[in-house]
């Protein structure tokens, strides 16, 4: 379906995906996945009172605001979102600029500052991991953002699971070897994707997030698993309309890269839709988040009969 010469084209068509019907039977779900940058309305202060992370400013807060309005996803898988008030905060401004987005979660992981959230048009079954462990150089670790587990029942016929995950960071530090921790969250991660595709094989399958890792990383291959298996993932080649298919700015070394990624499993790849599935590109983009959004729209199947 996304061959590289029709990523273009399956771009040009992704900034305003149009609604669909009736709210309880819809033909199509438009899912957004986004690293917000700290979405925190308060700064997070270290032990001696300073500010090591300061809160999002007014600005960059509508505009993460307004390119949500413009995309209109149904489902929104984020990236950095702070407390559960924060998830609130967003949730409310959203409602205010017209997109109705009722049903939340939010992943209670090791780390207390940074979470990962989704919100949804549709009801959600949670069966978030936030406890699984690993050992890493003789100490018990657990996935510092956790994994993001939920089911959108979109209709009673189209259960969507969706997986979600921040995986550590790649800039250095002193404590422990971090691609090893990225390594080995990436296969917990594999192994629960393992198992959703051995027990339910048919159903559509979604995984997103920062990755902290190249396409080609044993991280970001090894989620994916081998191509051409039943087993395995297709890394949907996300792009916008100019063909660009970076997803994030270091600003410290000017450098554009793709850390974030869409999955799916085959029965949900035959469903997505060329024009509404792809990236952001707006002119005041790095105002929202050092991230961009990335859009994949799938139309739904006939509903079965009752």
């Amino acid at each position: 379906m996304f061959a590289p010469r029709a990523i273009l084209a399956a771009a040009l068509a992704c900034l305003l995906v149009p609604h669909h019907g009736a709210a309880d039977t819809p033909d199509r779900v438009v899912f957004a996945a986004w690293n917000v940058r700290n979405y925190m309305l308060r700064p997070i202060l270290n032990k001696e009172g300073r500010t090591t992370t300061p809160a999002k400013s007014p600005e960059s807060i509508a505009a993460v605001v307004e390119t949500l309005r413009q995309i209109r996803p149904d489902v929104i898988g984020l990236n950095e979102m702070g407390t559960r008030k924060d998830l609130a905060d967003l949730q409310r401004r959203l409602r205010k600029a017209g997109l109705i987005l009722p049903h939340t979660t939010w992943v209670d992981g090791p780390d207390g500052e940074r979470h990962i959230a989704l919100l949804s048009r549709f009801p959600l079954e949670v069966q978030h991991d936030t406890q699984t462990a690993f050992q890493l150089e003789g100490i018990s670790q657990r996935v510092r953002r956790g994994i993001l587990d939920v089911t959108v029942q979109v209709r009673a016929d189209f259960p969507l699971r969706i997986l979600g995950v921040h995986l550590k960071s790649s800039r250095v530090v002193p404590q422990y070897d971090q691609a090893a921790f990225r390594r080995a969250e990436s296969l917990i991660l594999r192994d629960r994707v393992e198992k959703i595709l051995e027990s339910s094989p048919e159903k559509p399958l979604l995984v997103f997030g920062d990755f902290n890792d190249t396409k080609n990383s044993p991280v970001v291959k090894g989620v994916a698993g081998r191509a051409g298996t039943r087993r395995s993932l297709t890394i949907l080649p996300l792009a916008d309309r100019t063909g660009d298919q970076w997803t994030y700015h270091w600003d410290e070394s000017d450098e554009y890269s793709r850390i974030d990624y869409v999955m799916v499993n085959q029965p949900l790849r035959r469903l997505l839709l060329r024009g509404g599935t792809g990236l952001r590109r707006e002119k005041n983009w790095f105002v929202a988040s050092d991230h961009r959004p990335m859009i994949v729209t799938m139309r739904l199947p006939k509903p079965t009969a009752p």
